[in-house]
């Protein structure tokens, strides 16, 4: 999975003719159970560049007020206005999203692009942490799980490698699995529920766009660790093995795409051609484009094809790999290595 798939997922919502409310397709049979979210508008999975800003920081639910909600959407241009946002968030303007992000510190960080502000539901409530109904519904809706594995796969091997940080504000709603709120370039913030973020990730920030902050790869705080805590020896010795497999498998940003083992391996296997053979590869999570309209994206465990619906389903006949069960225009090839192998049910390597 790459950075830009959350994009292209949320690119499917919107108002449901049958109800008039405003919800992912994925969602519509889990929300007509028990719940009090708001549905009249827009959802909000994500405020910000989602998949360029640096630091991301990973909140709770959209937030809904009776007077202050209709007020941001006062017209249709309005939502036409909201909707582009999400739809095309690299080229929106974030300076002006709500009045609510005038009083948070991390507010001109979204403004500038710096940061963006994840909700583990994009649905609309007064304060889920006082909401049961709502909260029980998160763990079911086939959305949060998509963003939470869209984190895991494309947005955490970026913090381990020094591209991104990434500040757990809720942990409770994500769900999220210990070695993930423990992992390289992952901090949690000790006060989920204040609307600020705390001293320790707010610096951490900081200096991480600064460049004063941890070298690539190097361990931020986890959850447990607050001032005069120190890892033990223990732990400093699986975050230094983390970092040297991460050092031994990392290909660089820059290297020619002709030389990338895995992107040729698997452009080799499915007959396809690069461009640009000579130009720079992108680094992980990154589009490379292939001829005939295709495109790759290689992470560190697996690659993802783009193509037509129809080459996709061919190829995973042929044993090449496997559909995404979220998306039909791409093929997931597995990379042990530097060698692709399709999905591990068929056997075959590639």
């Amino acid at each position: 999975m790459h950075v830009s798939d959350i994009v292209e997922y949320w690119a499917r919502f919107g108002r449901d003719e049958a109800t008039g409310q405003w919800t992912h397709p994925d969602d519509r049979a889990v929300l007509a159970g028990q719940h009090s979210f708001n549905l009249d508008y827009p959802t909000c999975p994500y405020l910000g560049p989602v998949t360029s800003a640096k630091v991301v920081i990973l909140g709770a639910n959209g937030g809904y007020s009776p007077t202050a909600t209709p007020d941001e959407f006062p017209d249709a241009e309005a939502f036409e206005r909201y909707l582009g946002r999400i739809r095309d968030p690299e080229s929106a303007d974030w300076s002006n999203v709500s009045p609510y992000y005038d009083r948070v510190n991390y507010g001109p960080l979204v403004y500038r692009g710096d940061a963006v502000w994840i909700n583990a539901s994009p649905y609309r409530s007064p304060r889920i942490s006082a909401e049961p109904d709502n909260q029980r519904l998160v763990r079911s809706l086939p959305s949060s799980a998509f963003i939470r594995r869209w984190l895991i796969d494309a947005v955490v091997p970026l913090a381990a490698s020094g591209e991104r940080l990434v500040v757990v504000k809720r942990p409770g709603l994500w769900r999220l699995p210990p070695e993930v709120r423990t992992a390289i370039g992952v901090i949690v913030d000790p006060a989920p529920i204040s609307p600020q973020l705390t001293s320790g990730p707010w610096n951490a920030a900081q200096d991480f766009l600064t460049g004063r902050g941890p070298a690539s790869g190097a361990p931020t705080p986890g959850p447990q660790e607050t001032a005069g805590q120190t890892r033990t020896t223990a732990e400093q010795g699986e975050v230094e093995a983390r970092r040297k497999r991460l050092k031994a498998d990392t290909i660089p940003a820059g290297t020619p795409q002709s030389q990338v083992s895995p992107l040729v391996r698997v452009c080799d296997a499915l007959g396809l051609k690069l461009i640009a053979p000579e130009a720079a590869w992108p680094g992980y999570g990154k589009v490379v484009h292939l001829d005939g309209e295709r495109s790759i994206y290689i992470n560190r465990t697996n690659a993802d094809v783009r193509s037509s619906p129809a080459e996709i389903a061919a190829w995973q006949r042929a044993g090449l790999g496997t559909a995404r069960p979220d998306n039909d225009r791409y093929l997931r090839v597995k990379l042990l290595g530097d060698q692709p192998l399709n999905d591990e049910r068929s056997g075959h390597t590639v």
